[in-house]
């Protein structure tokens, strides 16, 4: 998958263009380049077809009023949907056979969205990683090719224990999907085994099975699983049944990520670094390693706020992007309106502070806008103040807490000394 996603765009209506185009400037996942006749398409593709990560095409052109262009990115083994203006069976029967991915048919604005919002959906595919399981080594193959084909990440197990082993060791897998009829632990065993260590809203189950007992589903969902699907089945069901619960599960994760930032920096809320923080600083007193807890606090903030009014926030918000950036290994979060905090782990007194330092002079080059326009003579400049406090092989009384109030205690200095300074204990 290129770093930089990009989309194949092949359309010869101008006002489905638009239309189109219209869409994709409001995603901001991907760029797309657009052809409008087979040859613009074939032109695109020779000159670097691995940067398209997919292909959106009609499939009509005036070039090429039989479908060749669908022939074209396919043998590029480009993941394609086609885009035509009348539903035939036969045309989509024979289309999914040839491995197109969806076939949606030009009728509404709602079309356009549902075809983008696919396309959407396949330029994440990747990031997620779903493990088949199943004895049979040809029904595993199918139901693989057909994950792959959507730009799943995709690991096989052939039975029950190999499901678990994988399991441990690829924590990052979000569905699995497994048979009933194994030979040494069948499916109910196996779901019943996965929940004992992973709840719904972590892990996604999907059962399949070929038997003919109607009671299969209801058992499946009864011992854990999520959702079951009756073999043989449809693509088009297999997909949609994935990508409702691939869906459920991320707008869960949503959820609980809100929980745990900062409404307006996105950075981790207080109550959530704390969390975290203390088991870092539990960690670094068994493993006997130095640390460093430093709260930056924005000057004059309230002055900012006074003056500029509501886009005082944005003040916090051009902060919180250069601090992620700069910060992005370690942990950072957001204590309250003016102050921000950071755990340096491994970092001695002089590592610490020539990196806070470097930091708050890259913060002075930040230019704040504080109106609606994009105008630099309405725009300020900002400054930090930083107190650090290390520990070296902490000792075991220490606790998050009693550190950042010695923070607190160092940032009086700060601001006695002018501001604009790293104080450290």
């Amino acid at each position: 998958m290129p770093n930089t996603k990009k989309l194949l765009l092949v359309e010869d209506s101008s006002l489905v263009l638009k239309v189109l185009k219209r869409i994709i400037d409001n995603n901001a996942e991907f760029e797309a380049d657009f052809a409008e006749t087979y040859a613009e398409a074939k032109s695109l593709i020779a000159d670097k077809p691995e940067k398209y990560f997919a292909a959106l095409v009609d499939l009509n052109l005036p070039d090429a009023s039989k479908g060749e262009v669908v022939d074209l990115v396919l043998a590029h083994k480009i993941p394609t949907i086609v885009l035509t203006g009348s539903y035939s069976e036969k045309n989509k029967d024979n289309l999914i056979s040839k491995g197109v991915v969806d076939y949606v048919v030009k009728e509404t604005r709602y079309s356009y969205e549902l075809a983008i919002k696919n396309i959407s959906r396949l330029s994440k595919n990747h990031n997620i990683k779903v493990m088949v399981v199943d004895d049979s080594s040809v029904a595993r193959k199918q139901c693989t090719r057909l994950l792959e084909k959507y730009l799943f990440n995709v690991v096989e197990a052939d039975g029950a224990k190999q499901a678990i082993r994988l399991l441990v060791n690829n924590p990052d897998i979000k569905l699995v999907i497994t048979d009933y009829n194994m030979p040494d632990t069948d499916g109910f065993e196996l779901v019943k085994l996965i929940r004992t260590k992973y709840d719904k809203q972590d892990l996604t189950i999907i059962g399949l099975s070929g038997d003919g007992d109607s009671k299969l589903s209801s058992r499946f969902i009864k011992n854990g699983a999520n959702d079951f699907l009756k073999k043989p089945f449809v693509q088009e069901e297999f997909y949609c049944r994935i990508m409702h619960n691939i869906e459920t599960l991320e707008s869960i994760e949503k959820i609980r990520d809100a929980t745990k930032r900062d409404y307006l920096t996105h950075l981790f809320n207080r109550q959530y670094f704390y969390e975290v923080a203390n088991k870092q600083i539990e960690k670094a007193k068994k493993s006997l390693i130095s640390f460093s807890v430093a709260i930056i606090e924005i000057d004059n903030f309230d002055e900012f706020n006074t003056v500029y009014h509501h886009y005082g926030d944005n003040v916090a918000y051009g902060f919180s992007q250069l601090f992620s950036l700069e910060f992005s290994d370690y942990l950072i979060g957001r204590l309250n309106g003016t102050q921000f905090v950071i755990y340096l782990k491994n970092k001695d007194e002089k590592e610490a502070f020539d990196i806070l330092d470097e930091f708050r002079e890259k913060v002075k080059n930040i230019r704040v806008h504080v109106d609606d326009d994009d105008d630099e003579n309405n725009s300020i400049s900002i400054s930090v103040s930083i107190s650090s406090n290390v520990k070296y092989e902490a000792d075991e009384n220490w606790s998050l807490n009693p550190l950042l109030e010695k923070c607190d205690q160092l940032l009086e200095r700060a601001r006695d000394a002018g501001q604009d300074i790293v104080v450290y204990d």
